[in-house]
């Protein structure tokens, strides 16, 4: 027969254990709870694409019309964060302001690299921008997965196209 003192010390750890996970589940379970309530607070609308605002490649006076030719990656990078003001993606992890004069700027340096080889997707940064320059932006979404697959994307991948009073207020919170 066990002594009172090991019986004592057993019964003591068995309750002081079996408190601890009380507590931790209960703290998991609420946790849970907050989390749920906060998103089901916020209409699908309403709620906000989580952008940090260190994923900004471009402050505004960023031009991609220079004497240098940007390297692909970072051509590629200023295209797929145009993309972000036209498409509904759960994260966004490039912000740059699509205008017609960043349009244009583009085109330009795709014209400097023609026939060079020196951007391997270019056909497909091309056709993107041809349609954009002209006011066709219904390629975004697909520019977007492409150039996000191409950057081996593993959250954020575009789902569908702002409606105009989305990419209204985008526009108007980040640029």
């Amino acid at each position: 027969m066990p002594s009172t003192k090991t019986l004592l010390i057993s019964i003591t750890s068995i309750v002081v254990l079996t408190l601890g996970l009380a507590y931790w589940f209960i703290s998991d379970i609420n946790a849970n709870l907050i989390g749920e309530n906060d998103t089901t607070e916020t209409s699908a609308e309403s709620r906000e694409e989580e952008i940090d605002p260190e994923r900004y490649i471009d402050d505004g006076s960023n031009s991609t019309a220079n004497d240098d030719i940007p390297s692909e990656q970072h051509f590629m990078n200023t295209l797929h964060g145009m993309t972000h003001q036209k498409v509904h993606a759960d994260e966004k992890w490039t912000l740059v302001e699509m205008t017609d004069a960043r349009i244009d700027d583009m085109l330009d340096i795709l014209e400097q690299v023609e026939g060079s080889g020196e951007y391997e997707h270019y056909d497909l940064y091309e056709q993107a921008l041809m349609k954009w320059k002209n006011g066709n932006f219904e390629n975004a979404v697909y520019v977007h997965n492409e150039l996000w697959s191409l950057n081996n994307g593993s959250v954020g991948k575009a789902s569908r196209l702002l409606s105009a009073d989305e990419e209204q207020a985008f526009v108007n919170e980040h640029y």
